[in-house]
């Protein structure tokens, strides 16, 4: 017994895409305002002095979002919906270059960069401090 292909269902397809697009795009949003608020709650706490540790809340939680997105569209591949499989296959990379980017902000943060070292005075500059009570001023070497 043979199998047949699946049928083909262009205009469906690019439907339920978009569709499953619009509800990971609100996913998003409704994690991006939860941590958000989060962030803005815990500016009232007292900080401890040095660096915030690292918080890995919006990491995971982007990351399990990426992972979900993932997930559906390797099983709408296999389901025979390309369409909607490629903008999942999109949002999925989306979602891990902004994933990748919250752990890169927060590792910034949580591990500032040591201050510089200052530069000497230049010796070639020198300071003239007048001493001589509101007169003329006269500085050595100059």
């Amino acid at each position: 017994m043979t199998t047949s292909p699946p049928p083909v269902r262009p205009a469906g397809d690019a439907l339920f895409g978009v569709l499953l697009l619009v509800l990971d795009g609100a996913l998003v949003l409704i994690t991006a305002f939860t941590l958000g608020m989060r962030r803005w709650a815990g500016s009232y706490d007292p900080r401890p002095s040095g660096p915030p540790p690292m918080d890995w809340v919006p990491v995971l939680a982007f990351g399990a979002i990426t992972a979900g997105v993932l997930l559906l569209a390797w099983a709408m591949l296999r389901g025979g919906w390309p369409w909607t499989a490629g903008g999942q296959f999109l949002a999925a990379a989306l979602l891990g270059i902004g994933t990748l980017a919250f752990g890169i902000q927060e590792w910034a943060r949580a591990h500032p960069a040591p201050p510089g070292p200052t530069a000497p005075a230049s010796p070639s500059v020198s300071r003239c401090v007048c001493t001589s009570g509101g007169g003329p001023c006269e500085c050595p070497g100059g």
